[in-house]
């Protein structure tokens, strides 16, 4: 009998889901539009462009450390409480970067201790998905939530352009908090009300990193989790020299941002083609040729080719992210009673630590030959562990 494909209405018939989604949404453009009117508020406050990066760091890095500690929290948390308390805690953080407490120190601070506590909400809301949607539903929840991640980056940082040029960073700023304060409302009106899974002990700072330990030491989430990271991680090295790329080549504004947007642009599709269309076997199917997309198109970058071919490669490219949609569920299945918002943790925390890493290898590559041959490397690399990685963890045989 052959498996019918799920539908995304399918997905929004699910109880609690719609509120979930809503509220993510609506966090996810808060928080960028937060960090683009910061980044902003601190240039025009210092006109240091080291400063301005490091407001825009500070959104991201100490997520690593609080990620180590706090995402076996989420499981002892009902969602209801903890998920809304987050979006609240955005909002009170870009209210007071508004009011300009603390100057340019001050707020930097401030946004890096929100940062740190970010992976507690961001593991509840993953585990919350887990447990609202079952089969491929989940996974096609999975990817609902992606796609939303790009879109929503655009919508906060198109918002936050507009109204960074009619009235300034504080406005902005106030709009990210109430953009935030709505989210923190749809959470807490439109959640269900889920019972807490049983803990087995008390719950302590150590207790992350034993969860850890163990979904790593079961091989078929350690293959998945590998499998995640390392391509990922090299794609967006590739991805962080795009600007480096149009100034080699003096491209204008227009063709630099065409060059910015294709990545996301590409795997949206990718997310949707592979995600709504393909059925959860062929899925599996395509993990392997869609890593390879992910690698060869950017190889013709290392003969620097125009902004426009390179606009193109870098889209096709991005269409083979849509790899990560094989194994979810597997990797769902897998987890630990009990440990799902650990697990959930421990693939965010690596996502990021990959997504941080990528541009650190990658921009002394580029200094060395050049953005476009960069870029190439990267997708040779992506070639090179594309094999070894699918086989750590092969697609589950059907029943």
């Amino acid at each position: 009998m052959t498996e019918a494909r799920t539908t995304y209405r399918s997905v929004f018939a699910s109880r609690g889901f719609p509120a979930l989604y809503g509220g993510a949404a609506l966090a996810m453009a808060g928080a960028s539009l937060q960090v683009l009117a910061f980044s902003v508020a601190v240039y025009d406050a210092t006109g240091n462009p080291a400063l301005s990066s490091a407001a825009f760091a500070a959104g991201f890095l100490p997520q690593v450390v609080g990620g180590a500690v706090l995402p076996s929290l989420a499981d002892r948390v009902p969602a209801r409480l903890l998920l809304p308390l987050g979006s609240v805690t955005r909002a009170v953080v870009a209210a007071l970067l508004a009011a300009g407490l603390g100057g340019v120190g001050g707020g930097i601070a401030l946004v890096a201790a929100a940062a740190l506590v970010q992976p507690l909400f961001t593991a509840g809301q993953s585990a919350l998905v887990s447990r609202l949607l079952t089969g491929d539903r989940y996974v096609l929840g999975r990817s609902l939530f992606t796609m939303t991640s790009m879109v929503a980056q655009l919508a906060g940082i198109a918002l936050g352009g507009a109204t960074l040029q009619a009235l300034g960073p504080a406005p902005a700023l106030l709009v990210a908090a109430g953009v935030e304060a709505l989210s923190a409302v749809v959470l807490a009106v439109g959640l269900p009300r889920l019972p807490v899974p049983a803990a087995a002990e008390r719950w302590h700072l150590a207790l992350t990193l034993r969860g850890y330990t163990a979904v790593l030491r079961a091989p078929l989430l350690r293959g998945l989790l590998l499998r995640w990271w390392v391509p990922l991680g090299l794609f967006v090295g590739a991805e962080s020299l795009a600007v480096a790329y149009a100034g080699e080549l003096r491209a204008d504004g227009i063709t630099t941002a065409l060059l910015i947007g294709a990545p996301p642009a590409g795997a949206f599709a990718g997310e949707v083609l592979i995600g709504r269309f393909c059925r959860p076997a062929t899925r599996e199917r395509l993990v392997l040729p869609l890593l390879l997309l992910l690698g060869a198109a950017p190889l013709p970058l290392a003969l620097t080719p125009p902004p426009a071919v390179a606009v193109l490669l870098l889209g096709a490219s991005s269409v083979g992210l849509a790899y990560a949609l094989g194994g979810q569920a597997a990797f769902r299945e897998g987890l630990p009673a009990g440990r799902e918002a650990i697990g959930f943790g421990l693939m965010g925390v690596g996502m990021m630590t990959a997504q941080g890493g990528g541009p650190l290898l990658a921009g002394p590559v580029a200094a060395v030959v050049g953005a476009g041959p960069a870029m190439a490397v990267c997708g040779v690399a992506v070639l090179v562990v594309a094999v070894p990685l699918t086989r750590s963890a092969p697609a589950p045989q059907p029943a």
